[in-house]
């Protein structure tokens, strides 16, 4: 009688499968995990460092920077067009980090869902040492503006307005679940992508250093930066061509105080 013998040749398509399963269940659920999502490329392969050579000399050395003292005002600006956030104290530069977003970044945040990362002043609400993405900072999202925004659109009602409001006037978290959306954190997970959904991503060291040197309560700036200036049918190289030009003539828009 002849043997139905089995096929060794899809053994290995089997063991490859179940590799690739086990990586994905893996990301999915393993929340504490210390690896990142995506190792942090080269410079000139990543969309936050695309930039890069834009830079002037005085500001990419601040791309090296390893803070050491305490900060006594410590504050976070971010400028989403750029991919960077910058870290101050007071209204000295401090560090300068490369981050990424969500697909639609450079979009306000306005309700639950749209993948945009917020615009305006904030605070940190709070801080995680254990999130899913590493380390995480909570960002005040919505603030006042936004509640005043969503009451009037008909997103919240009074009641959460005026929770949203009692939060901040307390410099605490405000709700998050509600038809603005929220838990808009400042995050490991790692760059090299924007694969957010409006939170703030670094580097896992990164984030563990501002982590280090950032309390709870301290404002963080969020500008969309220049990149709504872009024409639609301009040219990538045409828009950079015009965003150098645009910093040269404004050599340091980032440096005056954010919060005047």
């Amino acid at each position: 009688m002849k043997r139905n013998h089995p096929r060794h040749d899809i053994y290995p398509l089997i063991i490859s499968l179940s590799v690739v399963l086990a990586v994905v269940s893996g990301c999915s659920f393993h929340s504490s995990s210390n690896i990142s999502f995506y190792k942090a490329p080269p410079f000139d392969l990543s969309v936050s460092y695309r930039l890069h050579r834009e830079l002037s000399p005085y500001e990419r050395r601040y791309f090296q920077r390893t803070p050491t003292a305490p900060l006594l005002r410590p504050k976070i600006v971010i400028n989403k067009a750029l991919r960077r956030l910058y870290l101050f104290d007071g209204n000295e530069l401090v560090k300068v980090y490369p981050i990424n977003m969500g697909p639609n970044a450079l979009q306000d945040k306005l309700r639950q869902g749209d993948n945009g990362t917020p615009e305006g002043v904030f605070y940190i609400c709070m801080k995680k040492p254990n999130s899913k993405y590493h380390m995480s900072l909570g960002i005040s999202y919505p603030n006042i503006e936004d509640a005043e925004r969503g009451l009037r659109q008909g997103l919240i009602t009074e009641d959460q307005y005026r929770a949203i409001i009692t939060a901040i006037q307390k410099r605490e978290r405000p709700p998050w679940f509600t038809k603005l959306g929220g838990a808009i954190c400042i995050h490991g997970g790692g760059i090299g992508r924007d694969w957010t959904e409006g939170c703030i991503a670094l580097r896992n060291k990164d984030i563990e250093e501002i982590y280090s040197l950032v309390p709870k309560g301290a404002p963080v700036v969020i500008r969309a930066g220049l990149a709504r200036e872009r024409n639609l049918f301009e040219t990538r190289e045409s828009y950079l061509t015009r965003l150098k030009n645009n910093l040269a003539n404004e050599p340091k828009p980032m440096y005056r105080d954010p919060l005047k």
